[in-house]
């Protein structure tokens, strides 16, 4: 099988979407370097080997991400995906109103024009949360929402993640997600951007009764849907998205590249959708098979969830 990175040894280091849609970034631990790898249409699997290595740095200015100087190893079973060095580098901490410290470029990036939304992902299931300006969409699109609104836009996170805090605290808005229930509710529950608007308008009319959120800068926009990020167009049908069954898929993942959601591949084999969530691989090295499909799925009789 062509190993796109043969030789070398290279790393999962994360994901993310562009104008010409998902790709996955990859760092070759020999050349020091990142690259991004386009997965839209494309055919190809994925190996996830044991080893984990640090992810590198991200400067905070720019948004540009650097493999990790030391080439760091990181322990299998470790919840951080950076070695200490590169976390200290980069500085960011996503729960920094519930910390001690603040380091000085995550002060500076706070100062950055910061928007609060709603993430739609599935009839139910909202959550809210808060994104620098300079990120574009990429949070939304990384969190795999399937539909948002923008509901504030403020000059400071501080300001914005008052917001937040308020919508938060009001009953059927979520803080949290795990990653594990995206990936369940992106093959049980049936999208369509009519019943998300839907959604998403109804929970706003609720929120904006509540006087903690609308004195905290509540000011919904138009919903968003970004189903074109993922797939390049409308969103395939629920009825063919499965999650495959079995031990045997924990390692390896491949197929025709229908699209990507958040971190859940969505790979095209024998007329069904099969996800794969690779949020758990980011650290690990891979090996990349272009042009190749490493595993057979199976398709399982669907059952129609209701929400």
């Amino acid at each position: 099988m062509p190993n796109l990175f043969s030789d070398h040894t290279v790393a999962l280091a994360g994901y993310g979407f562009s104008v010409d849609g998902p790709y996955l970034t990859i760092n070759d631990l020999d050349e020091g370097t990142v690259g991004y790898v386009p997965v839209l249409g494309r055919t190809f699997s994925l190996r996830r080997l044991p080893r984990r290595r640090c992810i590198g740095r991200i400067d905070l200015r720019t948004h540009e991400r650097s493999t990790c100087p030391l080439n760091a190893e990181l322990l299998p079973d470790g919840k951080e995906d950076m070695c200490p060095a590169c976390i200290e580098a980069t500085g960011f901490n996503p729960s920094f109103y519930f910390s001690s410290y603040i380091s000085p470029q995550q002060r500076e990036y706070n100062q950055t024009p910061h928007y609060v939304y709603l993430a739609y992902f599935a009839p139910s299931y909202v959550k809210a949360g808060i994104s620098s300006e300079t990120r574009g969409i990429e949070r939304l699109l990384e969190q795999g929402a399937r539909a948002a609104r923008v509901v504030g836009r403020f000059t400071c996170a501080d300001d914005a993640r008052a917001l937040e805090a308020a919508l938060c605290a009001q009953d059927g808005v979520a803080e949290t997600m795990r990653a594990s229930l995206k990936a369940k509710l992106l093959a049980d529950a049936p999208y369509s951007f009519e019943e998300a608007c839907h959604e998403l308008r109804t929970a706003a009319d609720r929120l904006d009764d509540v006087d903690a959120v609308a004195n905290a800068g509540f000011s919904p926009e138009d919903a968003l849907d970004l189903s074109p990020y993922y797939f390049g167009g409308p969103s395939p049908d629920a009825h063919t998205m499965q999650l495959p069954e079995g031990e045997g898929f924990a390692d390896v993942c491949g197929g025709v590249c229908a699209g990507m959601v958040g971190a859940n591949l969505v790979f095209w084999q024998d007329g069904t959708n099969f996800i794969a969530p690779i949020k758990d691989w980011e650290s690990h090295e891979i090996e990349f098979l272009d042009d190749e499909i490493a595993c057979e799925y199976a398709s399982e009789p669907q059952q129609i969830s209701l929400f």
